[in-house]
């Protein structure tokens, strides 16, 4: 899972997109970066956060008209700080100059890549849409027709999930394009101001840069912009949309919207059924800040229960896309307190929006006991998660989830939440979720295999016999 923009115009654009980087932060936290072109190529890329990496305004005001930008949540290759390093995007080539920047994973990467002429510069699944595209586009006139013709072709090739916006050179008139795998599992949204195109992962971008929402991107489209403000589209795939439900759970910030659904919407209706199909007798309800916010107000206005903030976040960081389980467990260590003045004596529902490994959660009903909290009464906006997911969200192994044993059975609700020391525990069931959600969904991790595309189905069943702790088995 990354977060991607592009901009494209007649004016410098380099801080405006460091501005939306800001925007999809959350999406990514390993590394940031942002290609500028104005016939020469100018290139910051780094480990580490937006606010790190561009801290000096010759990296922020850079000249040029078109550009990409990304932020990096790690899918594919090490975790170490040399690998972080290598695989921050933009990538690019400069014979023909292609730049890329991409949101998903391609999970046959390293079978695309044998079918390529160049050689990958790094282990990172971007480089199957980087060197095939450039095989096509060598030493050839670029056109919008040669475009859709060449994305046709990768587009057979590839299998997994992408979002992928492309920077190419054209001379006087270089190009920004962008393709959406057929499933559109995860978001990409067209915006436009003043003769300016952005394309990013999600719409709250637009607030940000002050653009006007345009429209969501099909999937198996994609969509050509040039820097007279042309604009070419063509759905080159059609299928049925299966949006990662993760998105509307999880990643996806409250205040954007997927394929015309309100994320902070979908968020408020599970609490909502939450609360109608498992109620509790408690006195105060309680998010997880920030990921149970939207869930808690959906659950305490159907129940009638009143929501407060008993638990207080000191930090900005997402403990669930740190790269360690070290990593995870100093976030909510260190970002964390309680409000006894909340919570001494009461009955507590603690709502949040998943649980994956139990490790945060088990600290969480630790400290609101240790605060005073008579009981805790757990209550989870998403299924319980008993796969890894192989299409974008870094869940490497069936061993890392507390909902199966090392079995792999799938445990009882009762069981889980006994090992969290909760007092009760309910989540939302599929056809809740997909009640919220209002449309099919990629629910892979949640409803394995039945929950991927039914032609991926096969390949996510040799993967998981591959399974292999702290390892993905795509790689």
């Amino acid at each position: 899972m990354c977060g991607i923009v592009g901009i494209i115009g007649g004016k410098p654009v380099s801080r405006l997109i460091y501005h939306s980087l800001f925007s999809v932060q959350h999406r990514g936290q390993t590394s940031a970066g942002m290609l500028i072109y104005d016939g020469n190529i100018h290139v910051t890329k780094e480990p580490g956060l937006v606010r790190e990496i561009f801290n000096e305004e010759r990296k922020i005001d850079i000249p040029g008209n078109v550009g990409i930008g990304h932020t990096r949540y790690s899918t594919a290759g090490m975790d170490n700080a040399k690998s972080l390093k290598q695989n921050a995007q933009p990538e690019y080539l400069v014979n023909p100059f292609l730049a890329v920047a991409h949101n998903g994973n391609i999970y046959n990467f390293l079978d695309v890549n044998k079918k390529t002429k160049r050689t990958p510069r790094t282990e990172c699944d971007i480089q199957s849409l980087l060197l095939p595209m450039a095989d096509r586009l060598y030493k050839k006139e670029l056109s919008p027709d040669l475009i859709f013709k060449s994305c046709k072709e990768l587009m057979h090739l590839l299998k997994g999930s992408y979002s992928a916006l492309f920077l190419a050179d054209s001379g006087e008139n270089p190009y920004i394009f962008a393709m959406a795998d057929p499933y559109k599992i995860h978001p990409l949204v067209l915006g436009k101001s003043d003769g300016l195109y952005c394309i990013t992962s999600e719409t709250r971008v637009f607030k940000k840069i002050n653009f006007e929402y345009v429209k969501d991107i099909p999937g198996g489209s994609v969509v050509i912009i040039d820097s007279k403000g042309n604009v070419y589209e063509k759905q080159l795939i059609k299928k049925q949309p299966k949006p990662c439900m993760f998105e509307f759970v999880y990643f996806a910030k409250p205040d954007s919207r997927i394929n015309g659904r309100s994320v902070h919407n979908c968020r408020s209706e599970l609490g909502r059924l939450l609360a109608k199909e498992y109620p509790i007798d408690a006195d105060v309800v309680i998010p997880v800040p920030e990921s149970g916010r939207h869930y808690a107000t959906g659950y305490a206005r159907e129940s009638g229960i009143p929501i407060d903030e008993g638990i207080m976040k000191d930090k900005d960081e997402r403990s669930f896309i740190q790269q360690t389980q070290e990593s995870r467990d100093r976030v909510v260590e260190e970002g964390l307190s309680y409000l006894r003045s909340v919570l001494d004596g009461k009955r507590v529902v603690l709502i949040d929006d998943s649980i994956v490994r139990g490790t945060n959660i088990r600290k969480l009903i630790r400290g609101l006991k240790g605060a005073g909290a008579k009981e805790v009464h757990v209550r989870i906006g998403c299924p319980p998660l008993i796969a890894p997911c192989y299409l974008g969200i870094d869940m490497r192994s069936k061993k890392e989830f507390i909902a199966r044993d090392q079995d792999g059975r799938v445990k009882s609700w009762d069981e889980i939440g006994k090992e969290i020391g909760a007092d009760s525990l309910a989540y939302t069931t599929i056809d809740l979720l997909k009640k919220a959600i209002g449309s099919s969904i990629c629910a892979g991790c949640i409803d394995f295999p039945n929950g991927y595309p039914e032609e991926m189905r096969e390949d996510v069943i040799k993967f998981l016999k591959n399974d292999r702790k702290d390892y993905r088995a795509y790689e």
